[in-house]
């Protein structure tokens, strides 16, 4: 591989996890966790390798789907020929939701008549009477679903979701039976998916060959060289409401008098999208070392 080659790809892998890192942000607070993330990441390779190969009327195999993608033949070919789509079955063995319910109905960890109490953390070295019997502290209820995960991992998840509460001397309290992530209706999920394609969509457009010079779509950016304090920024979203606005307005109006009649509809589904950003520090300064270690040859 050529060193110009190595360069860029290595640049753009740079660039695509700090491209992803909202979209995991969104994923961890909606429970989808990586293999389903991975699985939606192969199929999406795998559609736009199989377009581009019926483009060229070139036939549609897993040997091809794997050169083309990396992806294991037999696997790509499962992929291609399967409607896969996320289980919505799966919660059930996922850690969260199943240490949860084990809590509330697993006789090992409950009281008499089957009463909810707290556990300890990890079985304490003398027992009094009256007391819980080692074997049944929180560390033995993570054991005994999960004996691959830490407790003390699971735990801190617990306590930082508001799931479980630190009641003292090292016994914890479930304050919930079940756990459902923060959901997100289908149309914002729709419109989230819609906006973020088209958007990511025209910057491929315009980084091709074809587009130099000015030949692919616009593209423009301001932004505050030195930044804003909380007042400006404040005062910057309302003016970019009111301004956006009269622009997006203007927009409409001569969508809506050039656009194609309902009965002979227009080949092309365009429009303009306009959007205020701050950048996430955290996420920025990542994406800096990695460039930079790029150009160090790290």
């Amino acid at each position: 591989m050529c060193p110009v080659t190595h360069s860029v790809k290595s640049s753009l892998l740079v660039a695509l996890r700090y491209v992803l890192k909202p979209l995991v942000r969104m994923a961890l607070k909606n429970g989808v966790l990586f293999p389903e993330f991975s699985m939606a990441l192969k199929q999406a390779y795998l559609d736009v390798a199989s377009r581009q190969n019926r483009a060229a009327r070139i036939a549609v195999t897993g040997e091809g789907m794997f050169v083309m993608t990396g992806i294991a033949a037999a696997e790509a070919a499962s992929i291609l020929h399967a409607n896969v789509a996320p289980s919505i079955d799966v919660d059930a063995e996922l850690p969260l939701p199943r240490v949860l319910n084990a809590w509330h109905t697993d006789k090992r960890f409950t009281g008499p008549y089957g009463v909810l109490r707290d556990l300890e953390f990890s079985p304490s070295v003398s027992m009094h009477p009256g007391e819980p019997k080692a074997g049944d502290s929180f560390t033995d209820l993570v054991h005994a679903y999960f004996p691959e995960i830490s407790p003390k991992a699971l735990l801190d998840e617990l306590l930082r979701l508001d799931l479980v509460k630190d009641v003292g001397n090292g016994f914890y309290r479930a304050m919930r039976r079940s756990y459902v992530p923060d959901p997100l209706s289908e149309d914002m999920i729709r419109l989230i998916a819609q906006l973020g394609h088209n958007f990511l969509e025209s910057l491929e457009i315009n980084a091709r060959p074809e587009s130099k010079g000015g030949k692919g779509l616009v593209q423009r950016f301001v932004y505050a060289d030195i930044g804003l304090n909380a007042d400006a920024l404040n005062r910057f979203g309302t003016h970019v409401r009111a301004r956006g606005q009269v622009f997006a307005d203007e927009i409409d109006d001569w969508l809506s008098t050039n656009q194609e009649r309902k009965e002979n509809q227009g080949r092309f589904k365009t429009g303009v999208g306009y959007y205020h950003y701050v950048v996430n520090d955290d996420d920025e300064l990542e994406f800096a070392k990695g460039q930079s270690n790029i150009g160090e040859g790290k």
